[in-house]
């Protein structure tokens, strides 16, 4: 079933309707905005104060679990969203398009893909964002691998190792390079996350979200343009 689901049109049409849809990702990013603010705030017991003498901590609960999950989804879409509106010229909404012309808003575009590099690095507690990272582009290079072979591979490959242990261990080396790899560049942009999520920046990124993502498809033009 999930082969067929990949083979059709499916994933290309939703991503298709990402990348038209910088609005709606600018919408959708206020409401993450809004649980990372609720949650800094019950976290650090203060709207405003940046540092504090005692912090208090939480576990990984199961709605940070999916708070993050959806941070790094919504933030992988961002992303996806702002580059596809800047490489293809593509307007940020329909009522945009109608207004302003068919022509993207590069202030919406390069938003999307600050924000949403921020979103996916987001540090929640004990949640490996490099290990993730090291699984994910492990299975895809072994996938990508395993797919390029021509049919018959398996034979010739055989006679110096077994086929599988040979995807095994591009797996692991894979896995294990970006992991040790990403662990050194992340906490730049864990730190650039952790401020933007301070209550008063992320109540401020949470508003402009929300007013962001009304003008574009309310309205067709886009806020920055105004002032």
């Amino acid at each position: 079933m999930s082969i067929l689901i990949l083979q059709g049109d499916y994933l290309q049409n939703f991503f298709d309707w990402v990348g038209q849809s910088a609005g709606v990702m600018v919408f959708i990013s206020g409401f993450v905005a809004l649980c990372s603010l609720l949650y800094e705030r019950k976290r650090r017991g203060s709207f405003t104060k940046r540092k504090l003498e005692e912090e208090k901590t939480f576990g990984v609960t199961t709605f940070l679990k999916v708070f993050s999950f959806l941070g790094c989804v919504v933030g992988l879409l961002d992303v996806w969203a702002g580059a596809w509106g800047l490489i293809r010229n593509v307007p940020p909404s329909f009522r945009y398009a109608d207004v302003v012309g068919y022509e993207a808003n590069h202030f919406t575009c390069i938003f999307l893909i600050v924000i949403g590099i921020a979103m996916f690095f987001k540090p929640i507690n004990d949640l490996p964002i490099s290990s993730i990272l090291g699984l994910l582009a492990g299975t895809a290079s072994t996938f990508i691998l395993a797919s390029l072979m021509p049919e018959g591979w398996e034979e010739p490959i055989g006679e110096w190792i077994n086929p599988k242990l040979l995807l095994i261990i591009v797996f692991i080396i894979v896995t294990a390079i970006v992991a040790v790899t990403a662990k050194f560049y992340i906490g730049v942009l864990q730190w650039i996350s952790k401020i933007l999520s301070w209550p008063p920046i992320a109540f401020i990124i949470m508003v402009f979200c929300f007013a962001q993502g009304i003008a574009l498809w309310g309205f067709g033009v886009s806020i920055p343009n105004l002032l």
